[in-house]
């Protein structure tokens, strides 16, 4: 099978520069995946383009690339999205960079215009609210095209994650951004983060001290414990931090807890009512929690890193060409 991947060699998730390397270590699995891959990053035409299959690996959908005739070409396309809630962005990045972002009608547009048969989101939920109803909206049926998994970091950058949490600091670290956003989807982060039950680190924005990219994981690996909270989907944090050994604070998603990851077993859920009362337990005796450290990472080893990610597109895509889909 020979694939095409179309991305831009500046996306911000794909550089070794990004905060977090979930989003490059999916797109690098996904390249090491395929027999025969080539990469498309200009403007080009279709016919120029050998392949069965062709994967665009647009996170936010700011690749403006132009690829005359795509929809007429015959491979198997598919397309990725990261963040289902997007709003249509024209602006700049703290680097100097110009960044275009679509909304979610405007993906969806541009996706169903180029041929794409399956979109790549890692959020079953942000799909279907967000993106679905504009699939339908242009004729077409988003059961049908949902490829679902989620976020995947790479386990070779969370090997740090063996040590046990008798080698930590007996802390829960509170990591990320908490600025305020068009869609408020860190309300009880920015809550959490004020309590003086947590220890706090910069995000590497703020502070480039702090430790980001291919570092991460040993960063966290450092703590016992540390937060995953947001309003809106399982984020990478979700993952990264059971990856890294560390308990996963989390805030509750019904499609995180479907994923395996259940209260008391594989990680802990907080609110704010709870919250202050779960992190002082935990800190107290944090060996006592052992073995829900061992669960989450177990679970993320066994299904969820960035090689499973990559195997499980590589399958649904072998499937689908022996089944003759277009």
């Amino acid at each position: 099978m020979k694939a095409a991947i179309v991305y831009n060699k500046k996306d911000h998730k794909l550089q070794t520069t990004t905060y977090s390397w979930s989003y490059r270590c999916m797109f690098l699995s996904l390249l090491d995946r395929f027999e025969k891959i080539i990469s498309i990053n200009d403007d080009c035409h279709a016919d120029d383009i050998q392949a069965d299959v062709i994967i665009f690996f647009d996170p936010h959908s700011s690749h403006h690339i132009r690829i005359e005739d795509i929809e007429k070409h015959p491979a198997l396309k598919l397309e990725y999205f990261n963040d289902p809630h997007q709003k249509e962005f024209n602006g700049r990045y703290a680097n100097g960079d110009d960044v275009y972002k679509l909304s979610a009608a405007q993906r969806v547009k541009r996706a169903l215009d180029r041929g794409v048969k399956y979109i790549i989101s890692p959020y079953k939920d942000g799909y279907y609210r967000y993106i679905a109803p504009h699939i339908t909206g242009y004729g077409g049926n988003p059961d049908d095209m949902l490829l679902y998994f989620p976020i995947a970091p790479g386990a070779s950058l969370f090997e740090s994650g063996r040590k046990s949490l008798g080698d930590r600091y007996p802390q829960v670290l509170a990591n990320g951004a908490t600025w305020a956003n068009l869609f408020a989807c860190y309300e009880f982060r920015r809550w959490a983060f004020n309590q003086d039950c947590v220890s706090i680190r910069q995000h590497y924005h703020l502070n480039n001290k702090t430790p980001s990219g291919k570092k991460f994981g040993n960063m966290l690996a450092e703590y016992v414990g540390a937060l995953a909270l947001c309003e809106f989907y399982p984020i990478p944090k979700y993952f990264e931090i059971p990856l890294a050994g560390c308990v996963c604070f989390a805030q509750y998603h019904k499609e995180y807890e479907q994923l395996g990851f259940v209260d008391g077993e594989t990680c802990i859920y907080v609110d704010k009512n709870n919250f202050v009362d779960k992190i002082k337990a935990f800190t107290n005796n944090p060996i006592e929690y052992q073995s829900i450290a061992d669960a989450g990472r177990r679970l993320m080893l066994s299904k969820y890193t960035s090689n499973h990610f990559a195997d499980y597109v590589y399958k649904f895509i072998e499937s689908a060409i022996v089944a003759g889909v277009k």
